[in-house]
């Protein structure tokens, strides 16, 4: 989950973008987004097809493409070493994280300058979906696949963007299903899929977002449902998690 405060800072900055925020460190000042807030018709629909042209080929780096460009420096180099340490020591390769991200192990895990008790709620989706899939996901490398691909800002401070998850999903080879309703949620895991599930905790836009992994079939749990949870949770329907469609962000069925 993230601090309310970023979270409306995120807000502000999907309404007052302007032509002159490409530079910005957050993605939420993307080129995309100034160009969708420019006042000159044509200029703009030109730009704006080039982009999208861009962000349609945008695919996911993998760990072994990422790594070696990266300067013994740079802050994901020494994330990396930092979780190498601390994910070969947990015992947990290979098993899913089911307890809350700000518990241990799973809290002494570092993504861009935060440690996962504050922004690691997407990865730890990701990770469980890999892990589901009969993937073998090696946690560090997974962060720093993140750190390189969806951040949303680049210090790490609002997390990934849930709704770009589905560039991990592509470049792993996973098939799956955009979801964009809470119904559609609901009928996926009676169905028996898995879900990676993204939301706000209240007020859309101006709360918490989390991002949890739930497995499907007659026994539906919610894996990492908040930051202190010792363990999985069991639900029987999405709307157990929340109570508004407004609430929904996105979401993926596996």
């Amino acid at each position: 989950m993230k601090r309310l405060m970023l979270l409306i800072l995120t807000a502000v900055m999907l309404c007052s973008c302007s032509s002159k925020s490409s530079s910005s460190q957050t993605e939420y000042f993307s080129n995309e987004r100034a160009i969708e807030s420019s006042s000159d018709g044509a200029d703009s629909k030109s730009a704006k097809e080039e982009s999208s042209s861009q962000q349609e080929k945008k695919v996911w780096k993998v760990f072994d493409e990422v790594y070696p460009t990266l300067d013994d420096n740079s802050r994901s180099y020494k994330n990396y070493e930092i979780n190498r340490t601390v994910w070969d020591e947990s015992g947990l390769q290979g098993q899913l994280i089911e307890s809350g991200q700000d518990t241990a192990p799973q809290n002494e895990l570092c993504l861009g300058n935060y440690h996962f008790g504050y922004n690691g709620c997407e990865v730890i989706a990701g990770y469980n979906m890999l892990t589901l899939c009969g993937i073998d996901a090696d946690m560090p490398k997974l962060i720093t696949e993140f750190e390189q691909n969806i951040l949303v800002a680049q210090d790490g401070s609002l997390g990934s963007d849930p709704r770009k998850m589905d560039m991990l999903l592509d470049r792993y080879g996973i098939e799956y299903t955009k979801l964009s309703t809470l119904y559609e949620c609901d009928k996926a895991l009676e169905s028996g899929s898995d879900i990676i599930f993204a939301f706000y905790t209240g007020t859309p836009y101006f709360s918490e977002i989390h991002t949890i992994c739930i497995t499907g079939g007659e026994d539906k749990y919610v894996l990492n449902r908040y930051n202190t949870i010792d363990g999985r949770s069991q639900i029987e329907s999405i709307s157990d998690i929340v109570d508004d469609e407004k609430q929904m962000i996105t979401g993926y069925a596996v």
